[in-house]
């Protein structure tokens, strides 16, 4: 948690440099870009840094990974070796579904809840506060504590897969199928993330919430599935209440022409009601927040 921290006279530069800049909106949004990204780098170098420390992990934790990745792949083959369709989804639309489970959950995996987590174990230690000192959005911040750079394997494997599968559909998506499915898989991850920082917001209060997260973590697995595939209860459920459908379900329905304007409107819907009601939950457990070094 320390490891992000900006020291001594580098902090107090910075501090006068976002007051400065606070003074004039132009250069104050050109100032937190800028910043934004100098702190995606430094944590992305710390990162880079503890994995190199640690090679032989490094390269066992990436190995691991990838086998884990093409065992994922066993219960579709289980699946379709006597069925030509599941739900409506063939083979290969499963292929690209599965590709497109695969990078969520390397990006969850290897960024949101290792960092959210690192958050919980601060407010338990009395570390938060300095995160809270630093002049820069404490919940961007605590979103790159810990950085996982192997689960990029998991990634890359997701990537190729839904690629691969995609070709042998020969599908031709228009432009506007393309750019549809672009903001639905950025509304899915914001969703995802704001789940996360909801569970996180609540430790603030109940400081003992790591089982809340790893219960969300396991509820990511049916992200795998489409959506279809659930009775009318459940998919009511995994599309408004826990929306798992609009993660990874509605991105690859748009990539393959299978989703019409008004389910696509409500997946945006959805993913930006629960990103503004994680981002209001932050502030106020924010304001309710007390040091548990004081």
């Amino acid at each position: 948690m320390g490891s992000l921290a900006v020291h001594g006279g580098s902090f107090a530069v910075c501090c006068r440099a976002f007051c400065l800049a606070a003074r004039c909106p132009p250069l104050f949004g050109f100032w937190i870009m800028i910043h934004s990204l100098s702190v995606i780098r430094m944590a992305l170098i710390l990162s880079m840094k503890r994995s190199m420390q640690y090679r032989w992990d490094f390269l066992i934790d990436g190995a691991l990974s990838l086998i884990m990745a093409a065992l994922q792949l066993l219960p579709l083959l289980v699946l379709f070796t006597e069925r030509g369709t599941v739900a409506g989804w063939s083979f290969e639309q499963m292929l690209v579904l599965m590709g497109w489970y695969m990078m969520l959950c390397a990006v969850v995996e290897g960024l949101i809840a290792p960092s959210l987590a690192a958050a919980v174990a601060g407010i338990r230690t009395g570390l938060f506060d300095y995160i809270l000192m630093r002049p820069i959005d404490s919940l961007f911040l605590c979103s790159l504590v810990d950085i996982r750079l192997w689960k990029g394997i998991d990634f890359l494997f997701g990537l190729g897969l839904a690629i691969y599968a995609f070709i042998q559909l020969d599908v031709h998506p228009s432009f506007t199928d393309i750019t549809m499915t672009i903001i639905l898989s950025l509304g899915g991850l914001a969703t995802a993330y704001a789940l996360f920082v909801l569970a996180i917001a609540a430790s603030f209060a109940l400081v003992r919430i790591q089982n809340l997260t790893n219960v969300l973590s396991s509820l990511l697995g049916f992200a795998r599935w489409p959506i279809h595939l659930f009775d009318f209860p459940w998919r009511i459920v995994f599309s408004f209440l826990i929306p798992i459908g609009v993660m990874t379900s509605y991105p690859v329905m748009a990539l393959l022409g299978m989703l019409t304007l008004p389910l696509a409107m409500g997946a945006l819907g959805i993913a930006v009601f629960f990103f503004v009601v994680a981002r209001l939950a932050w502030k106020r457990a924010l304001r309710g927040y007390r040091s548990a070094s004081s």
